[in-house]
């Protein structure tokens, strides 16, 4: 199944700039991958699924939200055997406080139509029209502070309240920009009641590699060596360094896929640390976050991708090799 991916949500270490330009991403993500759901509910999700239709609208408030710690819990069991809870959450960094109240906000504006269900025994599709804010929008992207969620989880309660009566005065003038289009889910019915079948066993595995070079004296590693993407989300990495030197050093990262050709049409580094050189102080440790994608139009015979990547002293950085990868 598809699932809706937010990449201007995705992390709270990626940078504006990322932010922005992936807010056209939000609009177009919704219409291709906002699948399951009838009417839209304002409350958190329950616990039980007592219908399909109901399961898939309530697993869709949460992702819309970015409370994916909700969401994980209406994914099928079948699936979460493939990705535990805290792999999922490094994946898709949630939202909290006033950022994840404002989200919800915006997705009680979401109209959900023409809604189909159908039911096999132990297995059920959901079909649907749905009617969304355009989040790539101007008024939407001003009110929404270009949907920054550092700044959108600092705001003050008087600030939220005025982010709000702005969604309301564009809702009651009809001046809400929105966008519309057609999807579907599947679900399977489980003891708990009916859950989201993201058929994470058949993603494509993306492997993670790291390597320091020219005697750098840190210690780098993925912190999740596996990630399994289907194509169309947007899912963030994350790798660790540590100086364990005594001075301060300096180093830049090259990124190297495989396989090349088929990395170069179909897997896409929207945010990456290796696009600028990064100094840690003696004994220092830090993460770096890495945000991609597979494109949609992954062929069904990609098997894996692997990315790497290796630190180089600044002073020994490969600018030849890092223009033209072997």
């Amino acid at each position: 199944m598809l699932a809706i991916r937010f990449a201007l949500w995705l992390s709270k270490t990626v940078d504006r700039q990322f932010f922005r330009k992936s807010s056209l991403l939000f609009t177009a993500c919704v219409i291709l991958l906002v699948l399951p759901a009838i009417c839209l509910l304002t409350e958190r999700p329950a616990t039980s699924g007592d219908n399909p239709a109901q399961a898939a609208k309530r697993y869709l408030t949460a992702v819309y939200a970015r409370d994916y710690r909700t969401a994980y819990q209406w994914i099928s069991a079948q699936d979460r055997r493939y990705k535990s809870e805290t792999d999922y959450l490094r994946e898709n960094p949630p939202f909290s406080g006033g950022a994840s109240e404002l989200a919800y906000k915006l997705a009680n504006e979401i109209e959900w139509r023409q809604i189909q269900s159908e039911v096999y025994t132990d297995k059920a599709a959901v079909r649907f029209t749905v009617r969304l804010p355009d989040a790539n929008a101007a008024p939407l992207q001003r009110l929404f502070l270009d949907f920054d969620p550092e700044r959108l989880v600092s705001l003050s309660r008087k600030e939220i309240r005025a982010v709000e009566e702005g969604l309301e005065g564009m809702r009651k003038q009809g001046s809400l920009p929105m966008l519309e289009g057609e999807e579907s889910v599947e679900l399977v019915r489980e003891r708990g009641g009916w859950r989201v079948f993201a058929n994470w066993a058949g993603a494509i595995p993306i492997r993670f590699r790291a390597d320091v070079k020219e005697g750098l004296p840190w210690k780098f590693w993925p912190v999740q060596e596996t990630i399994l993407a289907k194509p169309g989300e947007t899912l963030q990495a994350v790798y660790k360094a540590k100086n364990l030197s005594d001075r301060p050093i300096t180093a830049k990262a090259l990124h190297l896929d495989e396989p090349r050709e088929m990395a170069a049409k179909y897997l896409e580094i929207i945010q990456c640390f290796c696009f600028i050189q990064e100094t840690l102080a003696p004994g220092e440790e830090k993460e770096f976050p890495l945000v991609f994608r597979i494109n949609w139009d992954a062929p069904n015979g990609v098997r894996e991708f692997k990315i790497t990547y290796e630190f180089y002293p600044i002073d020994k950085f490969p600018e030849k090799r890092a223009k033209n990868p072997a």
